[in-house]
This record gives C-alpha cells, structure tokens and sequence, in this order.
C-alpha cells in the first residue's frame, strides 16, 4: 500500500502523471490510499470548482479516479502510537495522521509533497519508531525520478512543462523557457534530494 499525501496526489493529478506513478510502484491505483478530506479539499463535488482547483479537466478526471479507486487512510487511535503524540507545529494533523498510519501499518509506504514535514520529523529524537520510518518516506522529486525510470521521458517532460505552476521547483528542473535535457533533469532532481538529505541529517533515504 503506498500512501499519498494531498499535496503529492493533487500535483500527479495535475502533471496527469498518476498512472506512470502507479507504474513505477509496481502497483494500481487501488493500491494506494489517500486522506478522507481529499476529495473535499480538491473540490470535487462540483465541476467548476474543482477545475478551477487542479486547472484542467484531465486532472479533474485523474482525481475522480484516484479517489473512487483508492482506499482512505484509517488509523486506529492508539494512546501506544507515539506518531499520534507527536506535537510540532510544522506537522499539519494530515501528515501527522500519515506517519501514524505508516507505524501502525508495516506494509505501507507515504509518497508526500511535504518535506517541511520530513525536516520536522528529522528533529524528533528518541523515538525510535520515527527512525523506522524513514525507509519508507518518498518525497514527490524522487517520486518523478522513479517515474522518469520507468516512462517515457518526452512524455513526462511535456506534462511537466504544461503546468509550470503546480510547483516551481520541479518546474525548474524541467526547464521553464525551454525543455532541459534528461541529464539535467536528473540533476536537478537529485540536487534537491541531497538537500533535503543534509536538511534531514542524513535521514532521508534514497530508493
């Protein structure tokens, strides 16, 4: 089971990038689970609203499809889950509720947006069910570098640059005012890897 955070589900959605992600997990979209709130946050109950949230009716269909085939997060409140007891203020309660379902569910793995989140948990010391998780915990660059292994490259570069403003880091790395070459692509990518590495102290493992 691969969780995703909402931040990482509505940018594949909008990068029309879900089922190549799915791929390069070696996995289906029924196979991975999402927040309940996310279909709330991404609007769509209503058509217009949310394509104005995800900016094209692709990634609005892409959605429908995640969340109609994904299973919702669910974790047992547990006074014994120390992921549950965590209390940093730059962990929002969605990516708190993450890391406490990956603890209570040794299978599963989290793809998230989020590596403000994963520096925070970099701080937390002495708990070493934190320290388990971080072989687990993909961040959406290296997502796309695991999907750039698998799919075509053109292809994930063209859906890239179409939507320069779902994220402007990934945005620069694909180049903005013309296409990169895949060497630099890889190497932007990996630069912000190795940044969130020494961010992380280390922690945050490659796959």
């Amino acid at each position: 089971m691969y969780l995703l955070d909402s931040d990482a589900a509505k940018k594949m959605c909008q990068y029309r990038l879900l089922h190549e992600l799915a791929a390069a997990l070696g996995c289906s979209l029924s196979d991975f689970a999402i927040l309940p709130q996310l279909k709330f946050q991404l609007k769509l109950a209503d058509a217009e609203k949310a394509h104005e949230k995800l900016g094209s009716q692709d990634a609005v269909d892409m959605a429908g499809q995640l969340v109609a085939a994904a299973s919702e997060v669910a974790v047992m409140v547990d006074a014994a889950n120390p992921l549950l007891q965590l209390s940093r203020p730059d962990i929002d309660s969605g990516e708190a509720t993450l890391f406490a379902a990956l603890h209570g569910d040794n299978d599963s793995n989290l793809v998230s947006g989020d590596k403000r989140a994963f520096v925070a948990l970099s701080k937390v010391d002495g708990v070493p069910v934190v320290d388990a998780l971080w072989a687990r915990l993909i961040c959406l660059e290296e997502a796309l570098l695991l999907i750039l292994r698998h799919a075509d490259f053109q292809q994930v570069s063209e859906k890239v640059r179409s939507v320069p403003m779902v994220d402007t880091a990934i945005s620069i790395a694909f180049g903005r005012t013309q296409a990169n070459p895949v060497e630099d692509v890889l190497n932007g990518l990996n630069s912000y890897l190795q940044d969130l590495q020494a961010k992380t102290s280390g922690k945050y493992v490659l796959h």
